[in-house]
């Protein structure tokens, strides 16, 4: 049930952030200028995704830092890092980790219409593969990360964002397939 909130909640600001930026009188932003970024994201981040995982103790903070490049105005190449902590339902320990990552963003706007005026607005669905380190079970494992994240400029180097994504792998506190959903909001500041 909780998902379905977030799930709506993206959903609106979504659309209140279009709706403002289609208002908005924008012209381009200077791409050249905006090579480079880094990203600073918290939110919540829940253990698994069935039925009975969806217990407020199974939700934990997340810290997520990142550092990218745009290569052109639709495809960029960023690295981060995700952790503190996740919770599992089956005891009551804090199950630390390091997750290491590598992803390729996509502006899916710039995709769709690559000649639009206003770029003050994009959404970015992103994927790539890391190295999760489980502390409590002393295990490393390589991971997927996949996510979609929403963007809008509030000045001409920062951006808010918004990041619905999720770590998947195998084993990762089951004896099966594990997924870590996590939505987080932050900033991304241009260099």
């Amino acid at each position: 049930m909780h998902v379905k909130k977030y799930l709506m909640l993206f959903l609106i600001l979504s659309g209140v952030i279009e709706i403002k930026s289609q208002i908005q009188d924008s012209s381009y932003l200077n791409t050249e200028r905006l090579n480079w970024f880094i990203s600073f994201n918290c939110g919540a981040q829940m253990s698994g995704i069935k039925d009975e995982d969806f217990v407020s103790s199974n939700f934990t903070p997340l810290f997520n830092v990142k550092t990218g490049k745009w290569f052109s105005p639709l495809i960029a190449i960023q690295i981060g890092y995700k952790g503190f902590y996740f919770n599992y339902i089956d005891d009551d320990l804090k199950h630390k980790y390091n997750y290491l990552y590598t992803e390729t963003v996509f502006n899916l706007l710039n995709v769709i219409n690559p000649d639009r005026k206003n770029k003050k607005w994009s959404l970015l669905p992103h994927a790539g593969f890391g190295i999760f380190r489980n502390q409590l079970l002393n295990k490393t494992q390589a991971c997927l990360n996949i996510g979609i994240q929403n963007n809008y400029f509030i000045t001409n180097n920062v951006e808010i964002s918004i990041d619905f994504s999720s770590i998947i792998g195998w084993r990762i506190y089951q004896a099966d397939e594990d997924i870590l959903p996590s939505l987080t909001v932050g900033l991304n500041y241009f260099l």
